[in-house]
């Protein structure tokens, strides 16, 4: 080993990885119930609503993984290039980098080839070209020609440097081993899914951008091996919800010092349990949409206009514990005298009740799920 080395792939073993797989075992077990527990109540789903579902997952993962890495994406944007992709609809509006992110990610969950150079350098050119890269570190579809890939965080004297990447003369070997064992390897696919995500991260082929594309390997691998033939939950979802710990694990994980031994069983454990969030994520989110179906067709005879349907979706969803004459006014952009005589139509209908302890200006309302 190099004298004094900081980053594991200065280990002269490097990248023979170790991981204590019993450890993890459990984990993958749970997984596994849990993914039956998700394709059980997608059961009770219809047809458009399982469509629906794939969506604003596959809308979820676009937009966090982006904002992980600091770019706010336009939503509406982003929802319009997947129906566009998925749906074969014209005359959306959206942007060329939206739709190009949309391609991308229907390439990862779709199609199952071998992952190539050639394909990740096509991932790489289609995410940047749209966005303010700097030329002068990033060309497009290519790997970088330099040394110095840093990832850090801060500026100035509070700058800290949490990882240096591998010297640019070993990126095309490394990544050659990398996309061998991404299509050759019989590791259980979650653990392959982890060692995948930061094996790429460790190399950080490209001037930017990496973060990214290490997030579309995982999911292209957990999409054409876990069994499902398009993936209903959202792994960046589940990191954003853990952002501190994800880079923390990556920085302890890489550095010598921390983890002299190249083992990766306590990032495959972190990574398997975010897998694991992110179905219970996802479940939650059909267990909403069944309760709000079932909902709607016990008041199916009850005359209700848009706005108290907006109303009413907002609670199902959970996203308000109760409404009230302001949450509705903002929620329907309805005048006060509207929206309390629009509430009111709610209670005498037996669709809302009035929260108890709630009098006067304060009267609020919660669904009558009675």
């Amino acid at each position: 080993m190099q004298n004094n080395p900081l980053w594991i792939w200065q280990n002269p073993d490097y990248p023979n990885f170790t991981y204590d797989k019993d450890k993890i075992v459990q984990q993958i077990q749970a997984i596994s119930k849990k993914q039956g527990e998700l394709e059980g109540s997608m059961k009770h789903l219809a047809l458009d609503a399982r469509d629906s579902l794939f969506t604003e997952n596959l809308l979820d993962e676009i937009m966090y993984s982006s904002s992980i890495e600091g770019e706010i994406l336009q939503r509406s944007s982003v929802r319009a290039s997947l129906r566009k992709q998925f749906e074969k609809l014209e005359n959306l509006t959206s942007d060329k980098h939206t739709d190009n992110i949309v391609s991308i990610q229907k390439d990862v969950n779709r199609n199952h080839e071998p992952l190539t150079q050639e394909r990740l350098n096509h991932w790489h050119h289609e995410l940047m070209i749209h966005t303010n890269y700097d030329p002068t570190q990033v060309t497009l579809g290519e790997f970088r020609n330099y040394d110095d890939m840093y990832v850090t965080s801060g500026e100035g004297v509070r700058r800290k440097v949490h990882y240096l990447a591998l010297p640019a003369s070993t990126i095309n070997d490394a990544i050659n081993k990398f996309l061998d064992f991404c299509n050759t390897s019989t590791e259980h696919p979650i653990i392959k899914s982890a060692i995948a995500h930061i094996w790429f991260v460790q190399i950080h082929p490209y001037g930017d951008g990496n973060g990214r594309l290490a997030r579309n390997i995982t999911n292209h691998l957990l999409s054409k091996e876990l069994g499902l033939d398009t993936k209903y939950f959202s792994i960046s979802h589940a990191i954003t919800n853990d952002l501190k710990n994800y880079g923390q694990i990556l920085e302890d994980t890489n550095r010598v010092s921390q983890n002299p031994t190249m083992d990766l069983s306590r990032w495959i454990t972190w990574h398997t349990n975010t897998i694991y969030k992110a179905i219970e994520l996802s479940i939650n989110i059909v267990d909403k949409t069944i309760a709000k179906t079932k909902f709607y067709d016990k008041i199916r005879d009850i005359k209700i206009n848009p706005n108290q349907s907006k109303a009413i979706d907002i609670l199902l969803l959970g996203k308000e514990p109760m409404i009230n004459n302001g949450i509705y006014r903002m929620i329907t952009g309805t005048s006060q005298v509207t929206a309390s005589r629009q509430l009111n139509d709610l209670v005498r209908k037996g669709v809302l009740q009035t929260l108890s302890g709630s009098k006067g200006r304060s009267t609020a309302y919660e669904l009558n799920l009675d």
